[in-house]
């Protein structure tokens, strides 16, 4: 029973890796950021520091140099200064005794293979850590680290040439990047921007508790979202809350509940460049399904699906195409979008809404007398247009503040967010999990509305916040 336990406990924890980000083998890390406002560096030099033999040092610089030469092509007119390599040696102790058995042999790859060398040194060990930096100055680019048991002298080669290459490797990929992308930049609060997830990128979020959201990226330039869930409108004195990709809402005294169901496709049509705006485009297909409670009905973007009162709309089915192109332009830390959703309502699937009858009467005979239900065909809804524009500025590592606005006319009927986005994450892994590239995403932001005058004129027009909470757990 003991080994069947164990067995378990090891399938649960090979499971767990994938899911949580592996780092296996000798190059434990590595990352570049945009390269492309450097496309005139001349290459890269490359110097080690630490106090280690000369010998050593020498190995490791020839080695590295070579390797990320190898792999990181650069324009062959460049003619600026080159970019710079520290290479700093972070620890190489000798062993204290030759591994002989096999089973010595054995163990000493797996500490290397797991990354877990810095807890049984006794076999020796080289780590090594390269900052990137730009020509003339010390901002970071990227960096790599790598590390193995065994005897220094021995490995170094070996950690140069592998560590150059899988640097060089990535830096070829982000040549002609101009924007480093973080995790969650691919939308705002309820907009999409023009970046995309990154290939093999997973986001898995939840936005006002019940909206669940899985995306993938599948390539340089392709993203796929399933969306699924619900969401508890509040929709006294009409107030709207545009809720699924800002398409969906209810408008009646009362309790609105808007589930949905999208399958979403978006493509990268355009890479932001020094001057250009980066344009991306996609496809949704939605399916709403709304209940009203109350003397209502459902109303998606202003126009209402079936009327309220003796004859109210219970519930409703709808399929919606929701199309949507955006572009984006970064200025340093600020970043300013612009888009439009169209919603289109040819629909694929049948859409009706159920009626009730009798429910909700508004006094005399209808109260408390028998009920009748049916269903309803529901007529087009006409193709809507709606624009937006967003902005967001980098605080910091881990926080950063976005905005929205959705114009609309009259203008009163236009609706904004306001918020703050933070970023949580380790910078390094541990172990085999690679904790540095995991990062736990909060929102929390307000989302604005017009409250029009009540009709006892207690309460005039004004501006309404709505919370807004979202968390989301990013594997790059």
């Amino acid at each position: 029973m003991k080994t069947r336990t164990m067995k378990g406990r090891w399938l649960a924890a090979w499971l767990a890796l994938p899911l949580t980000g592996c780092a296996l083998g000798s190059v434990r890390q590595v990352k570049v950021d945009a390269l492309g406002p450097y496309d005139e560096a001349r290459g890269v030099t490359v110097e080690v520091k630490g106090e280690v033999p000369d010998a050593l040092k020498q190995d490791l610089q020839e080695s590295f140099q070579r390797g990320v030469e190898t792999r990181a092509r650069r324009p062959a007119d460049a003619s600026g200064e080159p970019l710079r390599l520290e290479l700093r040696v972070v620890e190489a102790s000798s062993p204290e005794a030759q591994s002989t058995t096999v089973s010595e042999q054995a163990a000493e790859k797996a500490r290397t293979v797991f990354g877990l060398t810095e807890f049984e040194k006794k076999s020796g060990r080289l780590a090594i850590e390269g900052l990137l930096l730009a020509p003339g100055g010390e901002e970071r680019l990227g960096l790599v680290r790598w590390e193995s048991a065994g005897n220094p002298p021995d490995l170094a080669s070996r950690a140069g040439r592998e560590a150059g290459e899988a640097l060089g490797r990535e830096m070829d990929t982000r040549r002609e990047d101009f924007v480093t992308r973080r995790a969650a930049d691919e939308r705002l609060f309820l907009t999409p921007t023009a970046l995309t997830l990154e290939p093999g990128e997973v986001v898995l979020s939840n936005d006002e508790l019940l909206l669940f959201r899985l995306g993938v990226g599948l390539g340089r330039r392709v993203q796929f979202d399933v969306w699924g869930g619900g969401l508890p409108i509040p929709a006294a004195a009409g107030v709207p809350l545009f809720a699924v990709h800002a398409a969906g809402g209810a408008g009646a005294a009362g309790l609105g509940v808007l589930g949905a169901f999208d399958l979403g496709l978006k493509v990268k049509l355009l890479d932001e460049s020094r001057y250009l705006p980066g344009v991306s485009a996609s496809y949704d297909f939605l399916n709403l399904f709304a209940g009203a409670v109350g003397g209502g009905g459902i109303v998606v973007l202003g126009h209402g699906v079936a009327g309220g009162g003796t004859a109210g709309a219970a519930g409703a089915n709808l399929q919606f195409n929701l199309f949507s192109v955006v572009a984006g332009k970064h200025f340093g830390n600020f970043q300013l979008t612009a888009g439009a959703y169209v919603l289109d309502n040819h629909h694929f699937i049948p859409q009706n809404a159920a009626i009730t009858v009798g429910a909700v009467g508004a006094g005399g005979d209808d109260v408390g007398g028998g009920t009748g239900s049916s269903s309803t065909p529901i007529p087009r809804i006409p193709t809507q247009v709606q624009a937006f524009v967003g902005a967001q500025y980098v605080l910091g590592p881990h926080s950063e503040l976005a905005m929205e606005l959705f114009p609309r006319q009259p203008f009163r009927d236009s609706f904004g967010t306001t918020g703050v986005r933070w970023l949580l994450g380790a910078d390094a892994p541990r172990g085999p999990v690679a904790f540095d590239r995991l990062r736990v995403r909060i929102d929390v932001a307000a989302l604005w509305v017009y409250l029009p005058p009540s009709e006892d004129g207690r309460r005039g027009g004004t501006p309404f916040p709505l919370p807004w909470v979202g968390l989301g757990l990013y594997k790059l």
